[in-house]
């Protein structure tokens, strides 16, 4: 369900919290005050302010690891493309000093990062995974080729080998970065605590319902905004989109 919820795009992601936790809310007026049940809540009445900020710091503690696990991914995925972008820039600038030999490396690599921003980058936007790409196969076979092993100082080339293992070990991190997900406990365990903190606001209003109904639609909009932001970002390809910038910049000056 969460899942689904994670993939309804930027609208959905924002609308569906805030219609969800409203219900939610409207129901728990109902039943503690308008309900065949209202005679139990009225003899509950008397139960302490304190007793709501016990169950919302737990549900603020939660909402904190849950934002932080979210930002320590969007951290990881710019770090990896600026990996990625600083390989490619390193083949480029060898490939050009070591003229001819490298021609078929140059185009190669500007191929892969053309087809990474054309079609892989766009992929990933919409929550999809290019699982494999053929101008990285066609790289992989110009850097080892013969044609350059014989022709490159044994330095350069292993430069650029390494460069190659770079791009290689970035991508893939990108790639399993942009259709991640948070631990299977996390949004659980937060939406769970946030309902109970609901609860916990409505129990220490039953006396009249218009307080209750004030302090649960506060509370609601502070829980619902929370959801929405943290699941904007859940995946940093798709939310708060992390830049290709460096990419483009590292084929710019070759690609004149």
């Amino acid at each position: 369900m969460i899942d689904l919820w994670l993939h309804s795009g930027t609208v959905g992601i924002i609308v569906i919290p805030f219609v969800v936790l409203y219900a939610i809310a409207a129901v728990i007026v109902w039943v503690t005050h308008l309900s065949p049940a209202r005679p139990f809540f009225a003899s509950c009445v008397g139960i302490a302010g304190p007793f709501f900020a016990s169950v919302a710091v737990l549900f603020s503690l939660f909402a904190a690891f849950l934002a932080s696990d979210v930002e320590r991914a969007h951290d990881q995925a710019q770090t990896a493309v600026l990996h990625e972008s600083d390989g490619v820039r390193t083949i480029l600038r060898l490939s050009e000093a070591l003229g001819n030999p490298a021609n078929n490396v140059k185009s190669a690599t500007l191929a892969y990062v053309n087809e990474v921003l054309r079609d892989e980058w766009p992929a990933m936007r919409s929550g999809k995974v290019v699982d494999d790409i053929s101008t990285l196969r066609v790289l992989i076979g110009a850097v080892l080729s013969p044609d350059l092993t014989s022709a490159a100082p044994p330095a350069a080339h292993q430069a650029i080998l390494d460069a190659l293992v770079e791009i290689r070990e970035a991508r893939m991190e990108r790639i399993g970065l942009a259709d991640r997900a948070s631990h299977p406990v996390n949004w659980p365990g937060m939406l769970v605590l946030g309902f109970l903190t609901q609860v916990a606001v409505a129990v220490v209003q039953l006396e009249r319902l218009r307080p209750q109904a004030l302090a649960l639609f506060v509370f609601t909009s502070a829980f619902a905004a929370t959801v929405a932001l943290i699941g904007i970002n859940e995946r940093p390809f798709s939310g708060r989109a992390v830049s290709d910038e460096p990419l483009r910049s590292a084929i710019a000056t070759a690609a004149q």
